[in-house]
């Protein structure tokens, strides 16, 4: 992972906030993807790419699914070679 990595959360807005939005997007689970996808990628971190979020770790499995961007999504990410520069 790239230094400066941080958790990231509703509120938030940068870059890395853009990188996750494209896995959430490129990887589809479900009609919260779907909704952030229609919506178009942001450098924010609002709702959509919340509900997209708790979708996905749903999906593959990360446990607490928090909606948050944090260690254990970081870590799955990188044990299954998610393309992204923040993890």
């Amino acid at each position: 992972g790239a230094s400066g990595v941080r958790d990231l959360h509703v509120g938030m807005m940068g870059d890395d906030v853009r990188a996750l939005q494209t896995v959430l997007v490129e990887r589809n689970v479900g009609p919260a993807a779907r909704a952030l996808k229609a919506h178009g990628i942001t450098t924010t971190f609002a709702k959509l790419t919340f509900a997209a979020l708790v979708e996905y770790q749903n999906q593959v499995g990360i446990v607490p699914s928090s909606g948050r961007c944090g260690p254990l999504t970081r870590a799955y990410f990188v044990s299954h070679n998610v393309p992204g520069l923040w993890w």
